[in-house]
């Protein structure tokens, strides 16, 4: 005895179906009652036919989802093997690749702009230039922090001519006489 087949659902043959454009709009009142009656009929029955193909595809995914259950596969499962077969593919292969060169690159693009930059800030340190300008900035640094402090800064030895002037050792007033 020939084992048979459970029966397969039986679907709506839709590539036979007229794919005319629509009909222009008519321009009379019977006609327009009719051109809207048709209409009207050809949407419910794309509807029906909508209704039966969602009808079809939650069949066929409970379906599915039992045959998974009973092989044993998983969410999480599918999941790895998917993830199995896209790094086993060329094209994933030929993108870590691309990316590793890439890396590479901008790797010694970097380090060779690290060592450039290195070595130009020690020659602008060493310029004379760079020199001039440290001592002024040194000088004015410690000039400030001599009137703040309180404490002179070293300077040469006054001579007779001139008198030593005292530590500043608090705020003026508004009313004292500045000079200017």
């Amino acid at each position: 005895m020939a084992e048979t087949e459970p029966s397969a659902p039986t679907y709506p043959d839709l590539s036979t179906q007229d794919r005319t454009p629509p009909a222009e709009i008519p321009s009379t009142q019977t006609e327009d009652d009719l051109w809207k009656k048709e209409k009207h009929d050809e949407l419910v029955k794309i509807e029906d036919e909508i209704d039966t193909l969602r009808q079809v595809l939650t069949a066929k995914e409970r379906e599915a989802s039992e045959l998974r259950k009973l092989l044993g596969l998983t969410p999480l499962g599918i999941l790895k093997a998917d993830i199995n077969k896209i790094q086993s593919s060329q094209a994933y292969k030929k993108t870590v690749e691309t990316l590793k060169s890439a890396e590479q690159a901008t790797a010694s693009a970097f380090s060779s702009l690290g060592s450039s930059m290195s070595m130009k800030f020690s020659e602008m340190k060493n310029s004379p230039t760079y020199k001039s300008f440290e001592e002024k900035v040194e000088g004015v640094g410690s000039t400030i922090m001599a009137k703040v402090s309180g404490t002179p800064r070293e300077t040469p030895a006054a001579t007779p001519d001139e008198t030593p002037q005292a530590p500043i050792t608090q705020q003026p007033h508004a009313g004292d006489d500045l000079p200017m």
